[in-house]
């Protein structure tokens, strides 16, 4: 496999005095220096989606508590109220998402087939540098030859999530993963899982395995966007997509049918 950890001199570390920079900081530079920086400088506020996949994840690795908050509206005293009483690191989810959560964890764990990559050591945080840089990734699973990353998505269907997989750098996410345990002596990870549960009912279970070209081909990304991050911090120079006027065409086969526009325009 191309991904090797190589651990930078001290001296190149320290003159950047980087923060530790995650998976998330990487691939928001992938977009664009603007979006790196963001990411790196910014806590975001999760989404539904994201708070969904956190809840699923604490049940079904019993990580977290999880719990259900009776009211219709999260807002509010009665809110504000209910959530102080909780442990600072409970998920809480509307009685709705609880439900969905639920369904989702009991069809992970009843799937013979992801059964046996979801058991090892759950969330540990692995700190390692590489590429001048600190970096941190933390597997949702690992074991002595693998590392399995639990995701929830709007479709498993085998031919639909693989775009999904390559749009969200997944490959690349699992690359970063495998490199944090071959530093720390994990030497024999040599496999990459996902356990992927669709978000909407009879909520069906699929599991990946990453091949050895897609791990390589996230080995690339993460070089690439390690390069961005390193020169952006240098330069203190943090572009958007492009800093010059770009032309834009259509392709000569391109189809223009002039009807009912699909999105607002606004000027």
């Amino acid at each position: 496999m191309e991904g090797q950890v190589i651990e930078a001199p001290a001296t190149a570390t320290a003159s950047l005095a980087l923060p530790q920079v995650r998976f998330s900081h990487l691939r928001a530079y992938g977009r664009s220096a603007m979006h790196g920086r963001l990411a790196r400088t910014t806590e975001m506020e999760p989404t539904a989606a994201m708070q969904l996949g956190s809840a699923v994840h604490a049940l079904v690795l019993n990580t977290h508590n999880v719990i259900a908050y009776p009211g219709a509206v999260r807002r509010g005293k009665e809110w504000e109220a209910f959530k102080a009483a909780q442990n600072p690191k409970s998920i809480i989810l509307s009685a709705s998402e609880y439900e969905k959560a639920l369904g989702m964890t009991a069809a992970i764990v009843a799937s013979e087939v992801a059964k046996p990559y979801l058991q090892g050591v759950c969330e540990e945080t692995l700190e390692f540098p590489w590429a001048y840089l600190r970096c941190r990734a933390t597997p949702d699973v690992r074991a002595k030859k693998w590392v399995t990353e639990l995701k929830t998505a709007s479709t498993s269907d085998p031919a639909r999530f693989q775009w999904h997989a390559l749009r969200m750098h997944y490959h690349a996410q699992m690359m970063m993963q495998m490199m944090a345990c071959d530093y720390k002596d994990y030497a024999e990870v040599e496999d990459a899982y996902i356990v992927c549960v669709e978000s909407a009912e009879p909520y069906p279970v699929t599991v990946f395995k990453l091949t050895t070209r897609a791990l390589d081909a996230g080995f690339k990304l993460l070089t690439l966007w390690a390069e961005r991050l390193r020169n952006c911090e240098l330069s203190n120079e943090f572009p958007a997509y492009s800093q010059a006027v770009v032309e834009l065409d259509v392709p000569d086969d391109v189809e223009l049918e002039f009807g009912e526009l699909t999105e607002e325009v606004t000027a």
